[in-house]
């Protein structure tokens, strides 16, 4: 009988048993000399300090830009409004009606009968 190919020979682990403790190393270690430590901290506190400043000021432009796009928004649609009531009147005063009406009151002008017409 031939065993499997995935069959491997038993190997026991091994285990250290010792009464020493390992000793716990820190992941990061950072001294610093105590003016290294100011002026780094001084410098952090003025980053900081900027960013915020920086961020209000971009907060404050994007707001004014929000203010003007709407103002823009309500104009667009006054204008859209204006446009579709001049569009109206237009199609009003062009109906074949409306320059009938105008012919026969301005210019004394008006529709032949079917008696008048003669078509040849």
């Amino acid at each position: 009988m031939t065993p499997n190919v995935s069959v491997r020979t038993f190997k026991p682990r091994q285990q250290v048993f010792s009464k020493e403790q390992p000793m716990a190393r820190p992941r990061f270690r950072c001294s610093f000399p105590v003016e290294q430590a100011k002026v780094l901290a001084i410098v952090s506190a003025v980053v900081v300090v900027l960013g915020v400043g920086l961020a209000q000021i971009i907060q404050g432009g994007m707001g004014d830009l929000q203010g003007r796009a709407e103002q823009l928004r309500t104009r667009n649609t006054a204008v859209a409004d204006e446009n579709v009531r001049l569009l109206a009147a237009r199609a009003q005063l062009s109906s074949k009606a409306q320059v009938v009406a105008l012919a026969k009151t301005k210019l004394h002008l008006f529709e032949p009968d079917q008696r008048q017409v003669r078509r040849m």
